[in-house]
């Protein structure tokens, strides 16, 4: 028996300029709001290109954003240790985007809920790993480190939440519904099913 399947593919060209500009979009979410402590935008835009485009692309914006972020932060210079601490936590939440993403089902309210726990859940993974950096880039006990960050951390977990729920949906929804055709190229692939009666 012989059916026919639809395959979505990318070109290499729009894979790399859809890069660029999610990776524009998390540096902007993270710059955008840099006055108000341990709020940011960044984090949930990674998680949405990798649920949506998949994990690959997912760790070549956390890569790159990481890279130029760390050189132009408005907190301070570059510490090699909280900076690897942010790239493990970025790519954390990039992967739970990714397998989210490949499970996608239609959009209800469990679906909202979920996104808001995965979105508090990572989001505490990332804290912890980047209060671990800390105390190792500067010897400060751990959990003196944890103790101190606590009422930012509790400020990035509950703002991060909400974003996912906020953000996450409408811009997987935009991009593929509004800009389907002009992203992926859908290509008709035939195959042959052999099933036995």
């Amino acid at each position: 028996m012989k059916a026919l399947r639809a395959r979505h593919s990318m070109k290499l060209s729009r894979r790399v300029s859809i890069t660029s500009i999610m990776t524009a979009l998390a540096l902007v979410g993270n710059y955008s709001l840099a006055a108000i402590p341990n709020v940011e935008l960044g984090s949930t835009i990674l998680f949405t290109t990798a649920f949506v485009f998949g994990f690959p692309m997912g760790v070549a914006c956390v890569l790159l954003m990481s890279i130029i972020y760390a050189s132009f932060n408005p907190w301070g210079p570059f510490i090699p240790q909280i900076w690897l601490a942010q790239v493990i936590g970025w790519l954390f939440m990039v992967m739970v985007g990714a397998m989210m993403g490949g499970r996608a089902s239609e959009r209800s309210n469990s679906r909202y809920y979920e996104l808001a726990a995965v979105g508090a859940f990572t989001t505490l993974f990332f804290d912890l790993i980047t209060t671990l950096g800390y105390s190792w880039a500067f010897g400060v006990p751990y959990l003196v480190a944890l103790a101190t960050g606590l009422p930012f951390m509790i400020i990035h977990v509950w703002s991060n939440a909400a974003w996912f729920v906020a953000v996450a949906p409408g811009l997987n929804s935009i991009l593929k519904t509004h800009f389907q055709s002009a992203i992926w190229d859908e290509q008709a692939e035939l195959i042959l099913e052999i099933s036995e009666e």
